[in-house]
């Protein structure tokens, strides 16, 4: 079974009417390819090779709110990240990354912070995305489970699935999957490399693939719910296929 979504990524806006772009430069904001980007917050870009075709080059690119993240080109984890806003017109699908002829920069600064800056319209996308199944095998599925202790699963490349009941689980397998469980105590994987787990309830607990990243909450001393993440694989990371929570401070540790 296969369920598609009703908006794709490239096209969603969230709560808003742009969609955010995530990629890196060099400190003094030059690409690999040597366009260097305004490293101010409002600041218009364009590109000046624009075209319209669907294949790399001719434009500005990037991964549309995080999703896909390597595709096309390693991260450089330590480099400075943006997060373009561009309106969906201008927004061309590559397949995993995307680009656009014109955005706005609406975050610079480290990866962890680029990728919480989109995590809620990538959490909504999840949502939208896997209304209506359990289950799905096929590629770019989305699952749904909503009950209380619900399971939702998505074993095809970019799947979603996201379970929203207390102590949910949601389960993403395949190759740039997204897995997402929003109520408390939920626990989500997302196994495949370059894959993406988050847990916005409290007490949760994830794991991701080689090169992903997980998000988990916490209960700060304030009282307040706040996230934290971290990326999976290399040195001085978290490790993959490991599951993590975290404690009062807000670090991972491993689960025992």
């Amino acid at each position: 079974m296969s369920v598609a979504a009703t908006i794709p990524r490239h096209q969603w806006t969230h709560d808003g009417t742009e969609v955010l772009i995530l990629r890196f430069v060099a400190k003094d904001g030059s690409s690999s390819r040597g366009f260097v980007y305004p490293l101010t917050v409002g600041a218009t870009v364009s590109a000046p090779d624009w075209n319209d075709t669907a294949e790399c080059g001719g434009g500005l690119h990037g991964w549309p709110w995080g999703f896909s993240i390597g595709d096309g080109q390693e991260p450089a984890w330590a480099a400075t990240w943006l997060v373009l806003g561009a309106v969906p017109t201008n927004v061309i699908d590559l397949g995993g990354k995307v680009k656009c002829r014109t955005a706005t920069v609406r975050y610079v600064g480290d990866w962890q912070g680029a990728t919480a800056f989109v995590l809620a319209g990538q959490m909504a996308w999840v949502h939208h995305a896997a209304s209506g199944a359990a289950s799905v095998t096929g590629e770019s599925g989305a699952a749904s489970a909503t009950g209380w202790s619900g399971a939702a699963s998505a074993t095809g490349w970019s799947g979603a699935a996201s379970a929203t009941g207390w102590r949910g689980v949601a389960s993403a397998t395949g190759e740039s999957g997204v897995a997402s469980a929003t109520g408390a105590r939920g626990a989500a994987s997302a196994t495949g490399d370059a894959s993406a787990a988050v847990v916005t309830g409290p007490d949760g607990k994830a794991m991701a693939g080689d090169g992903g990243c997980i998000a988990l909450a916490f209960v700060d001393r304030g009282g307040r719910v706040s996230m934290r993440c971290a990326r999976v694989g290399g040195r001085g990371h978290l490790k993959p296929m490991t599951w993590y929570r975290l404690d009062g401070n807000g670090r991972f540790v491993k689960c025992e």
